[in-house]
């Protein structure tokens, strides 16, 4: 009998060794499969499938579910609309399915209201006009004059050419005034209104006899006021041109007391083409 129980006890104790030495491999075995697994899944989540082209991508969430994303931007111009779109979704697919998404929009847009600028009207002139210059030491000339100008809305520019008679010293002065024009008023036509005038003669020349002074080169500089009426279609009347100048000459022959500067008044008068 104690044979029997000795055998008996032996054979449970190798029973059980067994039994733990087996164990072993299959907790090492499951644990290896756990750790699989896991990598598995963190590779699915952390790896998004894309559609080519597209910025709209896709993502598994390791419990059956699928999470989908994309955003878009756009721009038309020229100042016309713009706008940019974020969204997401996500859905479960399990037994309680359900599904969230957001999104957002900003866009703005113009048109038909703004402002646009009207083209710069432009305009050419020719006058044929008479002048009076009367000079502190020269005296007193008169004679014609021709002008052509170039017109903007903001802004003249005039060339002239004039022809003066007279004087203390009985000369001829050919002189050609340019002149920056600045129109003060806002009318309908370029051809009207009041205008101030600056500008200058950066030469000319005076004939006069030997007894007279002789020949010699002058310039000047002039400002003042004008102004047009526009009274018909193809015609307009310079009211008046009231200058303020000043003269140089290269010789000391403007009058008889040996002056090279002389300063005085303009008015004249024409009809603008």
């Amino acid at each position: 009998m104690d044979f029997e129980r000795s055998s008996s006890k032996q054979t449970g104790v190798e029973y059980l060794r067994a039994q733990r030495s087996m164990r072993q491999p299959v907790v090492l075995f499951a644990a290896l499969l756990s750790l699989t697994a896991a990598e598995n899944v963190a590779l699915a989540q952390a790896q998004p499938w894309c559609v080519p082209g597209t910025q709209l991508c896709g993502q598994g969430d390791g419990r059956g579910g699928v999470r989908v994303g994309g955003s878009a931007q756009g721009q038309a111009g020229p100042s016309g609309a713009s706008g940019t779109a974020t969204g997401n979704a996500g859905a479960d697919a399990n037994a309680n399915a359900n599904a969230n998404g957001n999104g957002s929009y900003e866009g703005g847009g113009q048109g038909g209201s703004y402002a646009r600028s009207e083209p710069i009207r432009f305009g050419v002139g020719s006058m044929f006009c008479a002048t009076v210059k009367a000079g502190v030491f020269s005296g007193v000339k008169g004679g014609g004059c021709f002008a052509l100008s170039f017109r903007w809305e903001p802004l003249f520019f005039e060339m002239e050419t004039q022809l003066l008679f007279g004087g203390t010293r009985h000369s001829i002065d050919w002189l050609f005034p340019m002149s920056f024009v600045i129109p003060l008023t806002s009318e309908r036509s370029l051809y009207e209104g009041l205008q101030l005038r600056v500008g200058g003669s950066p030469f000319g020349v005076t004939f006069a006899k030997e007894e007279d002074g002789g020949t010699y080169v002058r310039f000047g500089l002039h400002a003042g006021l004008s102004y047009e009426w526009d009274f018909s279609d193809g015609a307009a009347w310079r009211v008046f041109d009231a200058r303020a100048f000043l003269d140089f000459g290269t010789k000391r022959e403007v009058d008889e007391r040996g002056n090279f500067l002389d300063f005085g008044g303009q008015v004249a008068t024409g009809i603008v083409f």
